[in-house]
C-alpha cells in the first residue's frame, strides 16, 4: 500500500520563513503561484519581460523578478516549465547563479529522471507533481478542497526535503486530499505511459477510428460523434465515481453484453503486446531522446498531427453540433 500524506503530516512553518520563487507562470506556475501565496508563503515571480506570462503575472498583482534574480535571491525555487524548454533556462539563467542549500521543487520528473538538468549536489530535489491542470488545482483551492498530488525526494542537502517538499504541497493545497510518496523515476514512467496508452494516446484514437468506422458505413456523422466521443464523459465519470465494477453495474444488460464480448476481442495480447512495447521505450529513454530531438526540430511530429485533426470531418462535426446544440 502506498504511503499518503495528510495535512496532519504537513507544517506550513517548513517554508514561510524561506523566499519562494516560481519560474514558468503558465497552466501551473500560475495555479501554484497563487495558492502559494493565499497560503501566507512569500512570492516571487521569475519571467522574461513583454512575455505573455509576465503580462499575466503583473495583472495578477505579482512584480516579476528575471530568472536570474530568482536563482541567485530564492531559498526554494519551483521550476513551472514546459519539459523541453528546462535545459537551457536552467543551464543559461539559472546553473550560474546558484548557491549551495537551495530546494528546487518539480512538478513533473521527466527533467530530473532523463539527466536533462545537472543540479548540484549541494541543493534538494523535490517532486510536488498535482495530478490534475492548474485550473483544477486553483479552483479546488478556492473552494477549501485540495487535488492529490506525488511527492518524492531525489536529493535532500538540507537534511529537511522531505519536510519541505510536503510543506509545499500543503501551500497549494495538496495534503486536504492527500499526497503519495512515490520517486522521480515511477512518476515520469507512469505518467508518460499513462498519457500515451490511455489518456492522450489510446483512447482518441480508439475514438477516432469508432467514428470513421460509423461514418464510411453510412451513418450519419452527427450521431457518430455523439455515440463516440461526447458519451465517453458519462462514463468516464462513473468510472471516476464509482470504479470500474460500479460502472459495469450501473450500464445496461445489452451494454454489459456487448462489453464482455468485444472488450477482448479489440484489447487482447496482441494489444498488450504492444503496450509493453511503448513502456519499455519509456523505460530506456527512447521516447526522451526522441522527444527533445522533435522539439529542437520545431515539432514537425506534433504540427502535422494538429493540422491533420483540424481538417477531419470529426473535428469539423463537433464544431458544427456545438453551434447547433446545446452541449
Amino acid at each position: 500500500m502506498a504511503k499518503i500524506f495528510y495535512e496532519k503530516d504537513a507544517s506550513i512553518s517548513e517554508i514561510v520563513d524561506l523566499s519562494v520563487g516560481v519560474i514558468g507562470y503558465g497552466n501551473q506556475g500560475r495555479a501554484q503561484a497563487l495558492n502559494l501565496r493565499d497560503s501566507g508563503i512569500k512570492v516571487r515571480i521569475g519571467a522574461r519581460k513583454n512575455s505573455r506570462s509576465y503580462e499575466q503575472a503583473v495583472a495578477d498583482h505579482f512584480a516579476p523578478d528575471s530568472i536570474e534574480e530568482i536563482a541567485t535571491n530564492c531559498d526554494l525555487i519551483a521550476i513551472l516549465l514546459p519539459d523541453e524548454a528546462m535545459p537551457d533556462v536552467y543551464t543559461n539563467s539559472i546553473e550560474p547563479y546558484l548557491s549551495s542549500g537551495k530546494s528546487f521543487v518539480f512538478a513533473h520528473g521527466f527533467a530530473i529522471h532523463h539527466k536533462l538538468l545537472r543540479l548540484p549536489d549541494s541543493v534538494d530535489i523535490l517532486l510536488v507533481a498535482p495530478t490534475g491542470p492548474g485550473k483544477q488545482l486553483r479552483s479546488l483551492f478556492t473552494q477549501g478542497k485540495g487535488l492529490p498530488a506525488l511527492v518524492a525526494v531525489e536529493q535532500d542537502f538540507s537534511g529537511v526535503g522531505k519536510q519541505r517538499g510536503l510543506a509545499y504541497a500543503q501551500a497549494i493545497g495538496c495534503t486536504r486530499a492527500g499526497c503519495i510518496e512515490t520517486t522521480f523515476a515511477e512518476e515520469t514512467v507512469t505518467d508518460l505511459y499513462c498519457e500515451q496508452a490511455v489518456l492522450c494516446g489510446g483512447m482518441p484514437e480508439l475514438i477516432k477510428k469508432s467514428f470513421e468506422t460509423l461514418v464510411n458505413s453510412g451513418y450519419q456523422p452527427e450521431l457518430a460523434y455523439i455515440s463516440c466521443l461526447k458519451e465517453v464523459k458519462l462514463i468516464a465519470d462513473l468510472l471516476f465515481s464509482i470504479g470500474m465494477d460500479g460502472m459495469k453495474d450501473a450500464i445496461s444488460n445489452t451494454a454489459k453484453y456487448g462489453a464482455a464480448i468485444t472488450g477482448p476481442e479489440l484489447i487482447n495480447a496482441s494489444t498488450q503486446a504492444r503496450l509493453e512495447q511503448v513502456l519499455q521505450r519509456i523505460e530506456r529513454g527512447t521516447f526522451a531522446r526522441d522527444f527533445m530531438a522533435e522539439s529542437k526540430a520545431g515539432h514537425p511530429t506534433i504540427n502535422n498531427m494538429s493540422e491533420q485533426e483540424k481538417r477531419s470531418k470529426m473535428v469539423r462535426t463537433g464544431k458544427a453540433l456545438k453551434d447547433s446544440l446545446e452541449f
